[in-house]
C-alpha cells in the first residue's frame, strides 16, 4: 500500500490475503507483526503481516454523494442524492424549489468515464422531472411547471478529500412546455453545485 495507513482511523481498506481472500475492513491496531482488523459484519480478526498480500484504500465516493445546487438534477434549486450502482453508473434524485412555481424534482442516472477516486470525473446524465417553468412574475397564479426529459454532459471535480463541485451543460430533450410555449424558453441549461462524497 502506497498511502498512509493510520490504525484506529475510520478509513475502510480492501485487504487481500495470501490465499487471495479479499475483505473490506478497518484496521484497529498494528502491533509488531500482528494486525487487528474489523470486518464489515462487526467481527474482528488478528492476522500476521506476512499473511497480507496487499492493502488498497476504498476510494472516497465509492458509495455515493449528496449535494446542494442549482439546475435540473437539484429540482431547480435544492438537494441531490446520488447512489452508485456500479463504479461507473449511479442513480440520482433531486428535490427543491422552482422559486416561481412550487416544488421541483428530478430522477435519473449518471454514467461516469472514470471510477471513484480521481479528482476529475467526466460524465453523461439523463433525468426525468421538472425541467421548465413558465413564469409571469413571482407569486403570479399563471405560473406553471412542466415535466420532461433532460440530458447532459459534465463533470464532478473533487477539490479537497470528500468535497467537490458539479458542473454540467444540460439539454432539454423534451418538455411538456413544448406543447404550450415552444419558443418561450432555452433548451440549454447549466447545472452547478457543491457535493460531499461518502
Amino acid at each position: 500500500y502506497e498511502g498512509e495507513i493510520v490504525a484506529g482511523s475510520n478509513r475502510t481498506f480492501i485487504i487481500t490475503f495470501m490465499d487471495d481472500e479479499t475483505v473490506r475492513a478497518k484496521i484497529l491496531s498494528m502491533d509488531g507483526e500482528m494486525v487487528t482488523i474489523k470486518k464489515r459484519d462487526g467481527t474482528t480478526q488478528i492476522v500476521n503481516r506476512d499473511y497480507i498480500k496487499f492493502i488498497e484504500a476504498v476510494p472516497i465516493g465509492s458509495v455515493g454523494s449528496v449535494g446542494v445546487g442549482f439546475g435540473v438534477p437539484y429540482g431547480t434549486l435544492g438537494v441531490n442524492l446520488e447512489i452508485n450502482l456500479l463504479p461507473y453508473l449511479s442513480l440520482a434524485g433531486g428535490l427543491g424549489t422552482t422559486v416561481y412555481a412550487g416544488v421541483g424534482w428530478s430522477a435519473g442516472a449518471r454514467g461516469y468515464f472514470r471510477k471513484p477516486g480521481p479528482m476529475w470525473r467526466p460524465r453523461v446524465s439523463a433525468f426525468y422531472g421538472i425541467n421548465s417553468v413558465y413564469s409571469e412574475g413571482r407569486g403570479n397564479p399563471n405560473n406553471k411547471i412542466y415535466q420532461g426529459v433532460t440530458v447532459g454532459l459534465g463533470q464532478m471535480i473533487v477539490l479537497w478529500k470528500r468535497h467537490g463541485i458539479d458542473l454540467d451543460i444540460m439539454y432539454v430533450a423534451y418538455s411538456e412546455m413544448d406543447n404550450e410555449y415552444p419558443e418561450d424558453y432555452s433548451k440549454f441549461k447549466i447545472n452547478i453545485g457543491y457535493r460531499f462524497a461518502f
